[in-house]
């Protein structure tokens, strides 16, 4: 019998499968802290895009697989020219990808496959997965004739927690331990100054100040932080699977972190971060993100992912690295190549009156 793909579309639709989305998130060996519950529920809350999520199963049968997905349109508002199909969570997750028993993938991903062949998409981009049967899924469009392309993995650093600070901190470079340890010693001496967590019923203050002090630090937009994270965030928060630590001196919060937790898997996540740049010689940021690894030590946890990104004090810190594959489906068809075509030179064009517009006189 052939396996059947149900669509998920309602919020009562999918909090009626909550029980087996945390079933199937416990067993899957390929599931990261995106796909848990707390987050993708949160996710698909906050997000403007629509969605829906695909559950294969045998007749008579519980899920054995999960595939949430988003849909939008280009141009947003108007005339219909692309359709967009994408794995859900992007752009906000660091990786994404589906939720399944490894005993059935034979079954599953081949059926996920002809039910997204028949929903109504130009661009399928599969962005950030670490899966490889979503790369399965791609090879089974690629057969079928259609237009792929495929940017270079990205890499994401991690750390595979011993059961002390001082063994892991032993394990670094010795320029890396030395800077590490003067720069704690530095910092930890400022008077006034502060380490800590915001406890639960500060949550709202709390994410306000990590949005401004990251939309600071980076010159972004306030106003689309919050649009893009605050519910997110605080939805997170309330299921205990956010966090925010602060460094402090004084009344003066010198550097934030938003990290997305899994106490289960005993997983921690530095997702957002920013600092007060009147205290950049202390390295503020680097330094909270090391009281935050030993905080995690401290308490049991296993991993802390570093977030995706190259950069060198991330590999300074890094055990280990995972890297998270790019690529694009595109149907056949001169339609949907011209609209292509002409979105890359729409975008092309905007990004030059961007920077012209910013130019100083």
């Amino acid at each position: 019998m052939e396996t059947i793909v149900d669509r998920i579309t309602t919020f009562p639709q999918l909090d009626a499968i909550e029980t087996r989305w945390r079933t199937l998130y416990a067993a899957d060996p390929y599931a990261n802290l995106f796909l848990s519950w707390e987050w993708m529920r949160a996710c698909l809350a906050t997000q403007r895009k629509r969605w829906l999520v695909l559950g294969a199963r045998e007749p008579g049968g519980e899920y054995t697989a999960l595939l949430p997905l988003s849909l939008e349109r280009f141009p947003s508002i108007g005339f219909t020219l692309n359709r967009e199909l994408s794995l859900a969570g992007n752009p906000r997750a660091d990786f994404t990808g589906m939720l399944g028993l490894s005993s059935e993938e034979v079954r599953f991903v081949p059926a996920l496959a002809r039910e997204i062949e028949r929903l109504r998409w130009d661009n399928f981009t599969l962005a950030d997965y670490a899966d490889p049967r979503i790369g399965e899924l791609a090879a089974y469009f690629r057969k079928k004739g259609y237009r792929a392309s495929a940017d270079e993995p990205t890499p994401s650093p991690y750390i595979a927690l011993p059961e002390s600070w001082e063994t892991y901190i032993g394990s670094r470079s010795h320029a890396t331990r030395r800077t590490i340890r003067a720069k704690l010693r530095k910092i930890e001496s400022l008077p006034g100054y502060r380490f800590g967590f915001a406890p639960p019923d500060e949550a709202e203050g709390a994410i306000d100040v990590l949005l401004r002090i990251n939309s600071r630090r980076w010159n972004m937009s306030l106003r689309k932080r919050r649009k893009k994270f605050g519910e997110l965030f605080a939805r997170s928060f309330a299921a205990g699977r956010f966090i925010i630590s602060t460094m402090r001196v004084g009344d003066t919060v010198i550097a934030a972190q938003g990290s997305f937790v899994d106490p289960e898997a005993k997983t921690i996540f530095g997702y957002m971060m920013g600092y007060d740049a009147d205290y950049a010689k202390y390295s503020p940021g680097a330094m909270l993100v090391c009281s935050s690894i030993r905080h995690a030590i401290e308490l049991g946890y296993r991993r802390y992912d570093l977030s995706r990104g190259g950069e060198a004090f991330k590999s300074s810190l890094a055990t280990g690295v995972d890297y998270t594959a790019q690529a694009t489906l595109t149907r056949p068809g001169i339609r949907v190549a011209a609209v292509n075509a002409g979105r890359r030179s729409f975008f092309a064009v905007k990004g030059i009156a961007r920077q012209l517009l910013v130019r100083p006189a």
